[in-house]
């Protein structure tokens, strides 16, 4: 059974492009603090999927976007006032049950219905 795989992107949000309500930068992540902005960076590069373990290391204090996982409050440099907001983004091919088992894996409670 092949291991399934994820993929973490950013988006960075500073005081100009909050004001606009749009993101600054945006693009794919991988450990070690690479950055990929979006272009030129190919989606589909083998270099951009990683192990559940290997996203969660790149996030903390997750929520449960529909169909993929959010931090709440990001990352923010406090010199520039930049925000970085990072998520995890599962296989499309992922079933419902298997997304279930990924949020209890994240710990993240169970959506409520309403």
């Amino acid at each position: 059974m092949a291991t399934p795989r994820f993929k973490v992107t950013y988006a960075r949000i500073t005081e100009e492009s909050a004001e606009q309500g749009d993101f600054a930068e945006s693009g794919f992540c991988v450990p070690y603090g690479w950055r990929f902005p979006v272009p030129p960076q190919d989606p589909n590069d083998p270099e951009l999927l990683l192990t559940l373990r290997q996203a969660y290391s790149m996030c903390t204090g997750l929520e449960d976007s529909g169909s993929w996982f959010t931090e709440i409050d990001g990352e923010q440099d406090y010199r520039s006032g930049d925000v970085e907001i990072k998520s995890i983004h599962p296989p499309k091919t992922i079933t419902p049950s298997s997304y279930a088992r990924v949020r209890r894996a994240l710990g993240i409670g169970r959506k409520s219905r309403y």
